[in-house]
């Protein structure tokens, strides 16, 4: 299992299923939605703007229950470390970009991936995929040498985001189980010499690209069969995105839903 690609695609949020369905908003309406929060006035967007400069979203008007899915709640718990954590990464591309954060959107956006994640896991307790403690503990590992940190440093900063040892482990749990039910409904990832050569050629393109942006000198790119693993795990990685975003847009299509945003 592949867990630390969890933690550090995101910056440190909650789940690979933010990451698959990010580009996916825009064509998936929500079964059942509900305008539960109440309607801001425009003072409250001018305040709300003027956090959002400040590097702080606005969070007062988020509903103690986010959503619903077959009966289990969302809460504003689980909502807001992933929503904070998103928001500023979309500032800091906002600052280049010079165009302003939608913070409507991305809390739509939020709630949105926080219901795929939770049709997934559901399914996954049907089929009874199963998560040990060593299972956990291993990914804990992994996540924190991914992040080039210790494991002691890597849940400091997870506490800096809002989130404990806790609820670290618990939404690891849930990734764990979520890759294990993509597993179990599509099977291994096969990858081919031919799509590990198109990853190659990709980056390749990348870095020259990086190269002309940065005015510097390009640098070579080691040989083909010497990133052959990293890009054979990368190509694993995108399919296994990919099938995980299939996955919950077709259960999320079988749940009842109610979002409260």
């Amino acid at each position: 299992m592949r867990t630390n690609r969890w933690l550090l695609g995101l910056a440190m949020s909650v789940s690979v299923v933010a990451l698959a369905a990010c580009g996916s908003q825009g064509d998936e309406a929500s079964p059942k939605e509900s305008s539960a929060a109440a309607e801001q006035s425009p003072g409250a967007d001018s305040a709300q703007d003027q956090q959002g400069q400040q590097g702080k979203p606005n969070t007062k008007d988020i509903p103690k229950v986010v959503a619903e899915v077959n009966g289990k709640k969302i809460t504003k718990d689980d909502f807001v470390p992933l929503f904070e954590t998103q928001y500023q990464q979309m500032q800091m591309q906002a600052q280049q970009s010079g165009q302003p954060v939608d913070e409507k959107g991305l809390k739509k956006q939020t709630a949105e991936n926080l219901v795929s994640t939770e049709v997934l896991v559901q399914e996954a307790d049907k089929r009874d995929i199963s998560v040990t403690d060593k299972d956990i503990d291993k990914g804990l590992k992994e996540s924190a040498k991914s992040g080039q940190m210790s494991e002691k440093d890597f849940l400091k900063a997870m506490k800096d985001q809002g989130m404990d040892e806790k609820k670290v482990r618990s939404e690891l749990k849930n990734q764990l189980k979520i890759e294990g039910v993509v597993e179990d409904e599509y099977g291994e990832f096969e990858v081919s010499g031919e799509e590990i050569g198109q990853a190659y050629e990709q980056a390749k393109s990348q870095q020259e690209q990086m190269a002309q942006q940065g005015g510097q000198g390009q640098q070579e790119m080691p040989p083909i069969d010497e990133m052959r693993p990293q890009l054979k795990e990368q190509v694993k990685s995108q399919k296994s995105q990919e099938a995980t975003q299939k996955f919950a847009k077709k259960l999320r299509k079988q749940a009842d839903v109610t979002i409260h945003l």
